[in-house]
């Protein structure tokens, strides 16, 4: 399904169908982007924050339980010490 017809509810929503949703990974809670495009109104599955973007996508390179991260860390903090500015 590439198009479907959907409904403005009286508090001005709209319910995207299951078929769309699925197709795109749409996940409850997600956030997406709308834009207007002349008289068309475009709704991507994703925002321009590269921040929101890339959250949690470095999970576990300093560790993969907090004693690890604990000891990445301080181990870096130990470093700084050592290096003379």
């Amino acid at each position: 399904m590439d198009h479907a017809i959907v409904k403005v509810s009286s508090k001005h929503q709209i319910t995207l169908p299951a078929a769309i949703y699925k197709k795109l990974g749409i996940q409850p809670g997600q956030k997406l982007l709308l834009e207007v495009h002349g008289d068309k109104l475009v709704i991507w599955p994703k925002t321009k924050s590269y921040t929101e973007l890339l959250a949690g996508s470095l999970k576990g390179i300093y560790g993969q339980t907090k004693e690890e991260i604990d000891d990445y860390v301080r181990k870096e903090r130990e470093s700084w010490e050592k290096t003379p500015f």
